[in-house]
């Protein structure tokens, strides 16, 4: 089997990306998105019928202090939101908080970093998908400037608005057999080196990393029962004889975990700080993404004409527990 393939019907795809490019300051300025891309089926949620296609597409940017220590300016937009203003939300949105995210302005992008978030724009005082971004963001930032470093011995010289890297992180959901979920991932990591504004393709190519994963999963408890990691890096010198490392005894230790709650922590104590942990944080925020596309709602209790699907109590804005859609759902 090769490493992606993954029989059964396509259930959702989520991708997320951050981009690096020089300011006119000298200051790295950066730009990200996550986008959900929803492949089956339909969710009565929020009062309607929630289809396929764009669910969810937010989008940061921002400036970052001279020495990438620290956010100096973010700012947040949301294209495309789960819920617009309506009757049944009490006239709330996903929106609604989007000025929040002004509150990391001067975010320290240390250890703490990913705390602070929860506490500025976790749970109900934010947007799920723009917290995920954000702890996507903090990890990107640090390890992108400290390769670009040690790739150029140096902090190099670059025009205003060349772009210095930029990480995707891409993860598709299957459903194999009924009670049964695969997720691929891919991340794709591209250093880019100082060039002229003319210069060949290859010019500007510093450094390549690619990880793949496969994750086979038990629908009911979530559990992890195969996982399987590869990386390849590449650079100028051996772009056609890089070859892939299968890094799957590394994880073994999250072999029968569940990527419900709790999660996080057991990736963090088995993995270092690397693009490996950045993209195992992902799995579990994307398998959350295919539930909806399960009809998880028609296996509930009281299934039927009358059933309605949500998201958590308190886990974000709009589903709140004094919020309206959260009230709506007698909860």
């Amino acid at each position: 089997m090769r490493m992606l393939d993954a029989a059964g019907h396509p259930l959702h795809t989520r991708s997320l990306s951050i981009t690096l490019r020089q300011g006119a300051d000298g200051a790295p300025q950066f730009a990200g998105y996550v986008l959900d891309l929803r492949k089956r089926g339909f969710a009565p949620v929020g009062g309607d019928l929630q289809g396929t296609g764009i669910i969810h597409h937010m989008q940061l940017a921002g400036a970052l202090a001279a020495d990438g220590t620290r956010i100096e300016r973010i700012d947040a937009q949301m294209p495309t939101i789960a819920f617009e203003a309506s009757a049944t939300s009490g006239g709330e949105s996903c929106r609604d908080l989007i000025g929040r995210v002004a509150l990391l302005n001067g975010l320290a992008l240390d250890d703490g970093a990913t705390k602070r978030l929860g506490i500025e724009i976790g749970g109900p005082r934010g947007c799920s998908h723009i917290l995920t971004l954000a702890q996507l963001l903090v990890p990107t930032v640090r390890w992108a400037l400290a390769e670009d470093r040690r790739l150029h011995d140096s902090i190099p010289s670059r025009r205003a608005d060349e772009r210095i890297f930029r990480r995707d992180v891409t993860i598709d959901g299957y459903e194999p057999e009924p009670g049964e979920i695969v997720l691929t991932l891919q991340l794709n990591d591209l250093h880019l080196a100082p060039a002229p504004p003319l210069a060949k393709p290859l010019d500007r190519l510093a450094a390549q990393r690619e990880i793949t994963a496969r994750a086979e999963l038990n629908m009911r408890e979530l559990t992890l029962r195969a996982l399987v990691v590869r990386e390849r890096v590449r650079t100028p010198s051996n772009l056609s004889e890089a070859v892939w490392r299968d890094r799957s005894a590394e994880i073994e230790p999250l072999l029968g975990a569940s990527l419900r709650a709790g999660i996080s922590a057991r990736i963090f104590a088995a993995v270092a700080a690397s693009p490996l942990r950045d993209a195992l944080l992902q799995l579990a925020p994307a398998m959350i993404q295919c539930f909806a596309a399960l009809d998880i709602w028609a296996m509930m209790p009281g299934g039927g004409p009358a059933a309605e699907t949500g998201g958590l109590a308190d886990s974000c804005w709009m589903w709140r527990r004094e919020g309206a859609l959260q009230k709506s759902r007698g909860g």
